[in-house]
């Protein structure tokens, strides 16, 4: 590949976060004519850092791709980063996006879980949610962006429409994550264009579902509450990149267990300030992705306070 050639992607699934995307990562990564990253969400598009990398390396994290297979990834990085779709547009061949849509405040307190599992967050939900204005707008290595935008991650619209504007001949697949079994499998692969193959997959099963923390100490030394973990520090300088990022997967979870939370109690405690602004944001999104949203719609209408 020459400076002046894009990438080859074939499809790209953007997200949402939390919204079923490691699950179709396996799915697909099962399929003998589908060739994805060896670890989900490479970043490239979205974080400079992991972009200065090149795209040598980027190439390199596809060892089984080829010219019999179809080339893509699963990366919910990409809906939320503002630079992620121009970047996508200006170096690849990509053209099929697959956004995959969860009940806003459900996806907003999965997030929260995931933050709170990995030390990120200590308040409760509901503080959590009245502070992510403040933390957004003092942000300036990005880390709330990363792990403390549970409102505004689940405000869909304007993060498709970024991509519909620079992809104006793009074509996209949205589906809801709770329409994510065999029958949306087969969807996705039709939309991309591949066989479905269904042998080896338990369309029951489902990976990176919200939990909770075993030891705090393990969580606090492989994560530090600002991120910036003495241990990951020691870890990356030791260890070859290659392996860094499988570490770190398999300590983490094994420090994950079953979640105790009364989650239903938790949703309760939302502001309506952040229902309401999920509530309008549904009704921008309904016509734009054309799926029937009403049962999210009305489960947050009554939870809006009298």
């Amino acid at each position: 590949m020459t400076s002046d050639e894009r990438i080859r992607l074939d499809f790209v699934v953007l997200g949402a976060q939390k919204a079923g995307t490691t699950t179709l990562h396996n799915w697909l990564s099962s399929h003998p004519k589908i060739a994805l990253p060896i670890f989900k969400e490479t970043h490239f598009f979205s974080h400079k850092n992991i972009r200065a990398r090149g795209v040598k390396w980027y190439l390199q994290q596809f060892p089984d791709a080829n010219d019999g297979t179809l080339i893509g990834e699963v990366d919910p990085e990409y809906l939320f980063a503002p630079s992620a779709p121009k970047e996508i547009a200006s170096k690849t061949t990509a053209n099929k996006f697959i956004v995959l849509l969860r009940h806003p405040l459900e996806r907003a307190l999965s997030q929260y879980f995931m933050s709170f599992r990995r030390g990120y967050e200590r308040k409760s939900f509901a503080d959590a949610l009245s502070l992510e204005n403040t933390r957004l707008s003092d942000d300036p290595d990005g880390f709330a962006a990363d792990n403390q935008s549970y409102t505004v991650r689940s405000l869909y619209t304007d993060q498709i429409a970024r991509f519909q504007d620079a992809f104006p001949t793009g074509k996209f697949l949205f589906q809801r994550s709770d329409s994510l079994d065999e029958h949306g499998y087969r969807r996705i692969c039709e939309f991309i264009g591949v066989e479905p193959a269904v042998e080896n997959i338990d369309f029951e099963a489902r990976s990176n579902t919200a939990s909770g923390v075993r030891s705090s100490f393990l969580r606090d030394a492989l994560y530090a509450p600002d991120g910036k973990s003495a241990l990951r520090r020691l870890l990356v300088k030791a260890i070859p990149a290659s392996a860094k990022r499988q570490i770190f997967l398999t300590i983490d979870r094994a420090n994950q267990k079953g979640l105790d939370d009364d989650r239903a109690a938790m949703l309760a405690t939302a502001a309506d300030a952040v229902l309401r602004a999920m509530l309008d944001d549904l009704g921008r999104l309904e016509p734009v992705v054309g799926l029937d949203l009403a049962d999210w719609r009305s489960d947050i209408e009554r939870r809006l306070k009298p």
